[in-house]
This record gives C-alpha cells, sequence and structure tokens, in this order.
C-alpha cells in the first residue's frame, strides 16, 4: 500500500472540499493509498510539513490555489526529495491547473490522480525562490489577480485590456539589462515575464505560442516603455490582438536569464509577492516538478 500526505489549505481548500472530502479520500484509498490527511495552521506550517516530512510519503496531494501548490512544490524541492506531487485546485484563477488540463471540480481532480500518469515538469528559480508556472514585474504583473471577477465574465480578454489600459497610464518602467542565450539588451522596461504556462491570471495567453512543460526551457516576454502616442497604441494593439511586436514586445525561450537593475524591482511568483531584487537570475531546473495527473 503507498503512503499519502493529503494536505488541506483550510483558506482556499476548505470552500472545494465541504461536500466531498470524504468521496475524495474514499477516492484514494480504493487507489490503494493510505491516506494521512493534514489540515495547515499557516503557510509556514504548511512548507515545513511538506518539506520535513515529504520522504516519508509516496505522494504529497495539496488542495488550495496556485500559492499553496508553489509553498508545496517548493518545499519537496529544497528538501532534496523525489516525493510526487498531486494538486487539487481549490483557488480563485487555477492556472496552473487549466494550463495542465486538471479538473477544477475536486472530486474529478482526485480520480486524476488516482489513474493518472506522473508527468515530470520543469520548475522555476527566481533568485532561488521556486516557481511553478509565472515570475513578473511591472505593470500588468497584477492586472489579472485585481481585475473584478464579474468584469471578466462579462467583457472575458477584453477585461485585462481595460485594466491594462488603466495600469499604462501610471507605468513605472526600470532600466534593466538583461543576458539570454549568449545574448545581451538593456531597455526601459515596463513588464517582463519568465512563465511555463498558457494561461496567467485567469486568461489564456495565445500570445505564448508551442509552450512545452518539460522541455528545460521558459517563455520570456519583455515590454519596452512606450516613447510616444503611437508607441502606445501600437502596444495596445499587440495586447488586444495577442500578436507580439519585436519592437514593442520582445519574446523568447531560454533555460537561464540573468538582469540588473539600478533599482530594486518588486516580483509576483505565480500570483504571490516575490520579493525584491535589483539583480537576480532565472533558472529553470528541468523535470525537477514530479507530478501525478
Amino acid at each position: 500500500m503507498k503512503k499519502m500526505l493529503f494536505i488541506i489549505n483550510p483558506v482556499s481548500g476548505k470552500r472545494v472540499l465541504e461536500d466531498c472530502l470524504m468521496d475524495i479520500v474514499s477516492t484514494f484509498c480504493a487507489a490503494d493509498y493510505d491516506v494521512n490527511v493534514y489540515v495547515t495552521k499557516s503557510e509556514q506550517d504548511m512548507m515545513d510539513t511538506a518539506g520535513k516530512r515529504a520522504d516519508e510519503f509516496d505522494i504529497i496531494v495539496c488542495c488550495g490555489g496556485d500559492g499553496t501548490l508553489n509553498i508545496v512544490a517548493g518545499a519537496v524541492y529544497h528538501s532534496g526529495s523525489s516525493t510526487i506531487i498531486g494538486y487539487i485546485p481549490g483557488g480563485t484563477t487555477n492556472d496552473f491547473a487549466n494550463s495542465h488540463r486538471i479538473n477544477t471540480v475536486a472530486s474529478a481532480a482526485a480520480k486524476q490522480i488516482a489513474s493518472g500518469t506522473v508527468r515530470q515538469i520543469d520548475l522555476g528559480l527566481l533568485c532561488s525562490s521556486p516557481f511553478i508556472y509565472v515570475a513578473a514585474f511591472g505593470v500588468f504583473s497584477a492586472v489579472s489577480y485585481e481585475t473584478s471577477r464579474e468584469l471578466k465574465q462579462n467583457l472575458g480578454h477584453a477585461a485585462y485590456v481595460i485594466e491594462g489600459i488603466k495600469s499604462l497610464a501610471k507605468a513605472k518602467s526600470y532600466r534593466v539589462k538583461v543576458r539570454y542565450n549568449g545574448n545581451e539588451l538593456e531597455e526601459d522596461l515596463i513588464y517582463g515575464m519568465v512563465s511555463n504556462s498558457k494561461r496567467v491570471g485567469g486568461f489564456e495567453m495565445p500570445i505564448m505560442q508551442n509552450v512545452l512543460y518539460d522541455d528545460g526551457k521558459m517563455e520570456v516576454m519583455l515590454i519596452r516603455q512606450p516613447k510616444n502616442p503611437v508607441e502606445t497604441t501600437k502596444l495596445l494593439n499587440c495586447l488586444v490582438t495577442q500578436v507580439a511586436d519585436d519592437d514593442m514586445i520582445r519574446m523568447f525561450r531560454t533555460s537561464r536569464l540573468e538582469y540588473e537593475c539600478d533599482e530594486e524591482i518588486p516580483w509576483t511568483i505565480d500570483g504571490e509577492f516575490g520579493g525584491s531584487y535589483g539583480s537576480g537570475v532565472v533558472d529553470v531546473c528541468e523535470g525537477a516538478l514530479k507530478m501525478l495527473y
């Protein structure tokens, strides 16, 4: 019998498990798992439990939002354990689940885990802080998370553009030097994103094409500060049509990115504040995240 640690974030996980916890545990038991249910007391408690107890179990399943998965995945990675991770989405945007076609209905996600396949997925590291699908800074890094659900439902992608236009009016730029794949550039950037996802902030990202989750590379998007109204219009057109323009939006793939800035840049990691850094490195750990779904 395989041993499972089922970690529940009571803040986001409770909502999706209220009526189906017993059914989910029964699903895991029927798949020959000895299930140990643990409701966390805090983020630190979740991190400590996942990291220190990883090797006691064949799999750790967590229920919560993308931030919960980030904490568990990061703790397991830093512990050096090769324990498999399962995920039952319980957040608002569930970007990771939607990108990887993990069912957002809790009981169905449990069945995916019970009968699924182990997949090795790339893990990102921003200054040694793990991220499962995105690290971003600048004007659009929080737009998707701050856009109201009602606006998203009524206007879809246009809601993102509307909030983006509002943000552009007060956009702060950073003079950033970036090195990648033997190249170097220095630009005034209003946005930067390193991702391994087809969806960010609750929105599909058609501009991110041919994303592979296990190729040892992540997709990078850098948006230059518009210098005049014509460039602002060009940038907004890119956002609306989801078609990149190399003059305004530079996109590439890399396994390592180095950056330098004269001031500290605040980053968002998997939808949460990820710290501020004046310079740093983003690395891709190929296949470091072992997941079952």
